[in-house]
Order: structure tokens, then sequence, then C-alpha cells
């Protein structure tokens, strides 16, 4: 069997990014709130996100809309 590199290809991660638009953004947007945390998060930011993450899970897999309320 003949050895095969990678080779990065910027059409091949341009196509994938337009058909995978949704999940790019997931993962953009995970990415963001996790450097935030690590790099730039004060304390009160912490207790904040805390609060918002124990109240995502009480409701966990509804929606929550822009006022924290699980979307019917």
């Amino acid at each position: 069997m003949a050895d095969r590199k990678a080779v990065y290809s910027p059409k091949a991660d341009k196509k994938w990014a337009q058909n995978n638009r949704e999940h790019r953004n997931y993962l953009s947007s995970r990415t963001a709130a996790r450097s935030f945390i690590r790099k730039r998060a004060t304390a009160e930011d912490l207790a904040e996100l805390k609060d918002l993450i124990a109240l995502r899970e009480s409701v966990y897999p509804q929606e929550l809309s822009r006022d924290n309320k699980p979307v019917k």
C-alpha cells in the first residue's frame, strides 16, 4: 500500500465550512467561551456564568429565549 501524506487544502476547508455552517458556528462559539473563561473572566463573571450554567442545566435539552425563559 502506498504511503499517503495529509495535505492541507484551503479549498476543501472552505467547502466544509460552507456545508457545515451551523457546526462551524457552534465550534467557534465554544472556543470563544472557553478562551474567555480561561483568559479574561473576573470572579464576578465566573459567578454569573455558574448561575447561567445551572439555569441551562435545569431545563436541558429545552432551548432558552434571550431572557432565559424556556422556549415552548
